[in-house]
């Protein structure tokens, strides 16, 4: 599906000096990302195309989950939250002894530790694990605390800084510190797409 966004991307019958020049689907992508944005396609042949066009306000109130990790927080949409387990409760498993997968209801799906995407300091030690779901597909975070529910002001990252993938943004806390907003898709995606590479060389 990423070939339908690269420039010069023509569906003409008939390929001349014109085809592809128009205002192609690269452009609609460039501007999507500028916006700190996500565009996707999910087809299946006969049935049709969806595209999936995601752009996020640069400033919301959202209804959020707050976790942690040491000492940080950092804060999901509680819409993303399916449900919560404790780690040592889990069937867990390894593809090559590093792409993790734990056992939810029957099915293994891929175990992201929130220490490790933020690059911190990372042991073996009891936690939770929170199950997140985005558009069918659902990876367990691995953290150590639910700091509980909130309502929270989003600020954009990309404005105020640099786009950083993995987060939607950032909000100030109530006593001043400043949490990270998670993409869950973005994550999402990541973990899968690893999950795929790693299946198909097996």
């Amino acid at each position: 599906y990423d070939f339908l966004f690269q420039p010069g991307f023509s569906t003409a019958q008939q390929v001349s000096d014109l085809s592809g020049r128009g205002v192609g689907m690269d452009v609609v992508k460039r501007n999507v990302e500028s916006l700190g944005g996500s565009i996707g396609v999910q087809s299946k042949r006969g049935e049709g195309s969806r595209f999936l066009l995601r752009v996020p306000l640069t400033l919301a109130i959202m209804d959020g989950l707050g976790l942690t990790v040491i000492d940080e927080h950092y804060i999901v949409p509680l819409t993303a939250v399916v449900e919560a387990f404790q780690y040592d409760n889990l069937q867990r498993t390894a593809l090559f002894d590093r792409h993790e997968m734990v056992n939810v209801r029957g099915e293994f799906i891929p175990l992201v530790r929130l220490r490790q995407f933020v690059g911190l300091p990372d042991t073996e030690h009891d936690g939770l694990v929170v199950v997140l779901e985005q558009e069918g597909q659902q990876i367990a975070l691995l953290i150590d605390a639910i700091a509980g529910q909130q309502q929270v002001v989003l600020k954009s990252l990309e404005e105020n800084f640099t786009r950083v993938p993995g987060f939607a943004g950032a909000t100030i806390l109530g006593d001043g510190r400043v949490a990270l907003i998670l993409d869950v898709s973005d994550i999402i995606r990541r973990a899968h797409q690893s999950s795929e590479r790693l299946t198909a060389v097996a």
